[in-house]
Parts: structure tokens; sequence; C-alpha cells
């Protein structure tokens, strides 16, 4: 993590993975279900965190579409 940076295209969050599907699951105590794609996962939850300015630890993490476009616009 970058202390004091606001570049958050340099940073490796969870909510900017391409593999992170959100849904909901009413059969969960919060239906709010955070689940990865990437085939090693296979749909569990995802690591996360999903807290402001903590990044992913997570060794599968790659952009998604939406990070890349804002890293492409930059430029």
């Amino acid at each position: 993590m970058n202390i004091g940076s606001t570049d958050r295209g340099a940073e490796k969050y969870a909510i900017d993975c391409k593999y992170l599907k959100r849904t909901i699951d009413r059969e969960r105590p919060d239906p709010y279900a955070m689940l990865c794609t990437h085939i090693i996962r296979d749909d569990k939850d995802c690591i996360g965190p999903f807290l402001e300015d903590i990044e992913t630890e997570c060794g599968l993490w790659e952009p998604n579409t939406e990070l890349v476009n804002r890293q492409k616009n930059r430029l």
C-alpha cells in the first residue's frame, strides 16, 4: 500500500479484481456475497478485504476491465 497516495490504479484492491462476482445469497446471514470466479477458487468466498485503502494479498488477483480503462485514461 502506498501511504498517502491517491493513485488507486497502482494498488491491488479486491474490488478491482476481474474474478470478483458480487451477488446476493439469501441463504447467508449477510446476503451480500463476494465470490471468486477464478478456476482455482471455483466460486468460493473472495479473500478480500473490502475495506477502504487495504490491499488484497490474493495471489490470483488480476485487474478488471474498469481498472484497466481507468489506468489508460490517466495516460
